[in-house]
């Protein structure tokens, strides 16, 4: 073989490698865009760009301790059915609740974060449930304390006059921890 056959052999084998390597980047970001450590979606969960968007949104305002945003993911006249409590009734008697819950963790100088794991989900046009488990971590100084509390939700969402999803109905209680 002349060293143009080499040489090309070698072109070959570099552009295969750069091809391979490039594809498996592609296909990870494929996979991290469909599944973060914030939102996990189960097996047989679809994908709801909008309703993904809020859960996406939540975990962010928890990193943030950010209340209004987290308030303004419900509707104006949501019911959130927190457990041992009445049920609340509008965003604005939902936002005391985290503003309370955010400050606490401010001045104990932590930090937290949110995920969930959708279990089930069923959407139409306007309208759709999922119920799920919720992860929640605090950090102090960067470093976990603590257990990680763990509890089940069902939410409604709906899509409102805007074209925005956010949250009708939110209820939640606390799993039992699990043994270890």
């Amino acid at each position: 073989m002349d060293n143009f056959g080499k040489n090309e052999d070698k072109l070959n084998r570099i552009i295969m490698k750069q091809l391979l390597l490039l594809s498996l980047i592609f296909l990870a970001a494929v996979a991290a865009n469909a599944q973060t450590g914030e939102l996990v979606l189960e097996k047989g969960v679809s994908a709801h760009k909008e309703i993904d968007a809020i859960y996406k949104s939540f975990s962010e305002a928890y990193r943030t301790l950010d209340v209004e945003k987290v308030a303004n993911l419900y509707t104006e006249n949501a019911a959130y059915l927190p457990p041992d409590n009445d049920i609340l009734q509008g965003r604005e008697a939902i936002r005391p609740t985290f503003k309370s819950f955010f400050d606490w963790i401010k001045k104990e100088g932590l930090t937290m974060t949110i995920s969930f794991q959708i279990l089930q989900r069923k959407a139409d046009t306007n309208l759709a449930f999922d119920v799920g488990i919720y992860t929640i971590r605090q950090f102090k100084d960067g470093k976990p304390i603590g257990t990680e509390g763990k509890g089940k939700f069902v939410v409604v969402a709906v899509r409102e006059k805007d074209g925005k999803w956010r949250f009708q109905v939110d209820g939640y209680s606390n799993l039992k921890p699990s043994k270890q």
